[in-house]
């Protein structure tokens, strides 16, 4: 009985699927490792760190690490090239590696793709390691295997993803929206701590669908699924910056719902929250695809009455916005969008 919960831990990536991306990043290292041999490139295992490096569960995740590696190594090997020109040319070896390593290094912390850039220019101007090769023939040799990796490693993971990016960000952005909708019809309104807690929450998905949106998009634009409103370009990021943009309009809502003192217009205010959720919680199950995109008139007219009425004065901004939103979510599915009155 002792040693069950380790036994447990060992078992539950079998039992719930989390095995998939260890044989994925396995089989690419061992189809790395095999096609460096077959070539006959000396250090093969360049290829096989390649694909450690820039392995990602997602083809699209792994495309973006891959293509920041290449032109980041690309960068590397010109200005180890360079440093060795001026090697050449009576340069003190140390000075003139230590400059160039330095200013990459500086260079990376700027443009964080090209973090990879240092290591080449320093695997360049240390080119000793390799006997009978010149420093060209070894940045060609590393840009090879780097290659190879990266294209291996694309390959497994487009054949064995784990998940599809694109799909993986509607599901969680749905999810997202239904948690928002839920809490604006709800009767009871939560604490001021709890309501913190919750948007700190809310805030964090959203910071995590922000990054997940990066990979769909360049996940459609490489393989070009399609077309129209849900693999145009930047489709994906637009989608998260409008969730994030209901969500802002959910608490400005929230907060100004809980300075209304009038019991006369509490019923008002009741139906419009509904009217708010309703609209929130239909266009999650849109982008979830489960239903058409829904019928945003309602909320229209909630807003619109507010607007009619000095009491409710306070409602007009925050469901106008939320309407305005949802309307442009609306086209970003590619429905066609109600008429505003």
């Amino acid at each position: 009985m002792i040693g069950a919960p380790a036994l447990q831990r060992l078992t539950d990536p079998w039992r719930h699927g989390r095995w998939r991306p260890g044989v994925q990043l396995a089989a690419a290292v061992a189809i790395a490792w095999g096609v460096a041999v077959v070539l006959h490139l000396p250090e093969s295992f360049w290829a096989v760190m390649s694909v450690l490096i820039v392995m990602r569960p997602s083809a699209g995740s792994t495309l973006d690490a891959g293509w920041n590696r290449v032109r980041g190594t690309a960068a590397g090997a010109l200005c180890g090239l360079a440093g060795v020109w001026l090697q050449h040319h009576g340069a003190p070896a140390l000075a003139t590696t230590l400059a160039v390593v330095m200013l990459l290094s500086f260079a990376s912390a700027a443009a964080p793709g090209l973090r990879s850039a240092p290591v080449a220019a320093l695997l360049i101007l240390a080119a000793g390691g390799i006997p009978g090769h010149s420093a060209l023939q070894v940045a060609l040799l590393r840009m090879v295997q780097i290659g190879i990796g990266v294209g291996v490693a694309l390959a497994v993971s487009t054949l064995m993803s784990e998940y599809h990016a694109g799909a993986r960000f509607d599901e969680g952005c749905a999810a997202l929206l239904h948690g928002i909708a839920k809490r604006m019809a709800a009767a009871r309104r939560p604490a001021d701590a709890e309501a913190e807690s919750i948007q700190a929450g809310t805030r964090a998905a959203l910071v995590r669908l922000a990054v997940l949106a990066g990979s769909a998009d360049l996940e459609a634009r490489w393989w070009r699924r399609g077309a129209g409103g849900s693999t145009a370009r930047g489709a994906y990021r637009d989608k998260a910056r409008l969730a994030a943009r209901i969500f802002q309009d959910a608490v400005v809502f929230d907060r100004v719902f809980r300075q209304a003192q009038d019991t006369q217009a509490d019923a008002t205010w009741r139906e419009a929250a509904r009217a708010a959720g309703t609209a929130i919680a239909g266009m999650a199950d849109a982008l979830a695809g489960r239903s058409a995109p829904p019928d945003l008139g309602g909320l229209d007219r909630c807003a619109q009455a507010s607007r009619d009425v000095p009491s409710n004065a306070l409602l007009a901004a925050p469901l106008s916005l939320l309407f305005d939103d949802l309307r442009r979510l609306q086209h970003v599915l590619g429905a066609r969008s109600p008429s505003s009155t």
